[in-house]
């Protein structure tokens, strides 16, 4: 299992892998995001998401990563309070909440969470207006892939990978 250290360059790899990949789609595909990927305030959110999201199965632990996830989440609640963007907030708060509802290395180290916990990251948006969904699903791929990066140095997509130097080995 990596420390928190080595969740996060896992999330900043994966991530730096999914845009090399975004930017080999097709024009008509990358089209449909309005340019998204060719500013770089959006490119930095989708490093803060890989990231929180490689560190967020362990933040049910007191942790570094812990402390990492939730004082980015709480500077980020504030901001949205603030603009006015309380059903963000909301959804940000709900999400930050549910590693508590098992135990470490429960549901939030599973296959399955790593599909779900991010999918109202498309949902949401997607239901309000439908022409956001191609920026929501790189958000979704930033996220779903800081998750596999997290799974990925703990040893849970292959049986026999595994990073040593967390303190749960």
């Amino acid at each position: 299992m990596a420390n928190f250290k080595g969740h996060i360059v896992g999330g900043v790899l994966v991530n730096t892998g999914l845009l090399a990949v975004a930017k080999f789609l097709p024009g008509d595909i990358l089209r449909k995001t309005n340019g998204i990927l060719s500013n770089w305030q959006f490119i930095v959110a989708l490093y803060v998401i890989a990231v929180l999201f490689a560190l967020w199965p362990d933040v049910d632990t007191n942790s570094k990563g812990q402390d990492i996830f939730y004082g980015i989440g709480f500077v980020t609640d504030i901001a949205l309070v603030l603009t006015g963007r309380f059903e963000a907030a909301a959804y940000l708060g709900l999400l930050g909440m549910t590693p508590i509802v098992g135990h470490h290395r429960g549901w939030t180290h599973s296959k399955i969470a790593m599909l779900l916990v991010p999918l109202p990251i498309v949902l949401v948006p997607y239901l309000h207006d439908a022409t956001i969904l191609p920026t929501a699903l790189l958000v979704y791929a930033a996220s779903v892939g800081g998750y596999f990066s997290h799974l990925l140095l703990d040893g849970l997509i292959f049986k026999h990978f595994r990073i040593k130097g967390n303190r749960y080995d």
